[in-house]
């Protein structure tokens, strides 16, 4: 088996930046350490495949750049066990992704409540001075309650610090009776490299006990699109800073 192979192997199992970290740790002549015992199981093994006297990070960096040059997608189930998709906490996919992100980490949601470790995880990304902006939904009625206690629910870090936003009344669709629209969209995108699309709001019983579905997309254009379209849609002013 040549070095390459449980390469390629190797960067399709993990997380990018898992990746990234081994490829700074053989830089600086480090043994790898791995945050949990499975993925430290993993490289280790990767580690005893590949080494025969050839520069591990070079080939780990071609491998990742590779990986993240196409789109690849998996289902994202989180409710009863089944036999065809696994089932997968919609809140560490959402923690994993926004503890990836390097510079710029978009995030909507109808709905935040009662999510302190998601908290702690855009804190980090803060302190990272990753650029976060979330986009935040309301029911006409409720506007003022609803975004304060959203706010309070982010906690004082992330509502100072992050560029929060919404949809202004003035601009929403509505129905013969008067009726606004509501901005319901449920989405995540990291570095415009990967997306999650889910159904889950940002709220504890969404993350936590209900039966949710979504996409997890790396690579490819469609993060980028995401990104894209937020940003349209705050120069035309259909979303606005609060």
């Amino acid at each position: 088996m040549t070095p390459a192979e449980p390469t390629l192997k190797l960067v399709e199992e993990l997380p990018a930046s898992l990746v990234e970290s081994l490829i700074q740790q053989l830089r600086a002549g480090r043994d790898p350490c791995m945050p949990n015992p499975n993925y430290q199981a993993r490289v280790e093994h990767f580690m005893r495949q590949a080494s025969c006297g050839v520069e591990l990070a070079p080939m780990l960096e071609v491998a990742l750049a590779a990986k993240r040059s196409r789109q690849t997608s998996e289902l994202v189930w989180t409710g009863p066990p089944t036999s065809v998709v696994p089932v997968r906490r919609t809140e560490q996919v959402l923690l994993d992704l926004v503890d990836a992100a390097e510079r710029k980490l978009t995030i909507m949601s109808f709905g935040v409540f009662q999510v302190p470790r998601l908290v702690e995880t855009l804190e980090r990304a803060l302190g990272r001075r990753v650029d976060l902006r979330i986009v935040l939904g309301d029911r006409e009625q409720q506007t003022d309650w609803v975004i304060d206690q959203q706010r309070h629910q982010l906690g004082q870090v992330v509502a100072s610090k992050a560029s929060l936003c919404w949809w202004p009344h003035e601009r929403r669709l509505r129905d013969a009776a008067g009726c606004a629209g509501l901005m319901h969209a449920k989405a995540a995108v990291a570095d415009s490299r990967t997306a999650f699309l889910t159904s889950a709001n940002l709220t504890e019983a969404a993350l936590e006990r209900n039966m949710e579905l979504g996409v997890l997309i790396h690579g490819g254009t469609l993060p980028g699109a995401i990104d894209r379209l937020v940003d349209a849609l705050l120069e035309s002013g259909e979303l606005e800073a609060l």
